[in-house]
């Protein structure tokens, strides 16, 4: 896999890019307005520069990195947020997976679904889902 790092830095509305990567002699250079358009944008000029691909490999197999240049601490507090963020997923697919437990648990005991709910703090359709599940 042809591996590419692309450094973004904001540059008035727009995101100045740099690619660096196998066989480019020296960076490429390109914009894109956001960053989630950065990577798209990358493969574009990649596939215009070696004629859609590198060595035989088709351009879906190039790995894009992008390095947004934000300074120490906003890329501290982003690092941070995402790890959170994380975090919180994992903890809501435990939330899920033990609401799904002690539902059915509650169910086999012959409560029905709206009792079920509020020992469980959801809703009764949220219930119904959940033995569903």
């Amino acid at each position: 896999m042809n591996e590419f790092r692309v450094t973004a830095q904001r540059s008035g509305g727009w995101w100045a890019l740099e690619i660096e990567g196998p066989g480019l002699r020296r960076p490429a250079h390109t914009q894109a307005r956001r960053l989630d358009q950065v990577e798209e944008t990358v493969r574009d000029l990649l596939a215009l520069r070696f004629d859609a691909d590198i060595d035989g490999r088709p351009a879906t197999t190039w790995q894009i990195t992008v390095v947004p240049v934000l300074g120490e601490e906003l890329v501290a507090e982003v690092a941070r947020t995402r790890e959170i963020r994380r975090e919180a997923d994992r903890l809501r697919d435990d939330a899920v997976s033990h609401s799904r437990e002690a539902a059915r648990r509650l169910h086999e005991q012959g409560l029905p679904h709206r009792d079920i709910g509020a020992l469980l703090g959801v809703s009764h359709q949220a219930v119904s889902k959940l033995l569903a599940g």
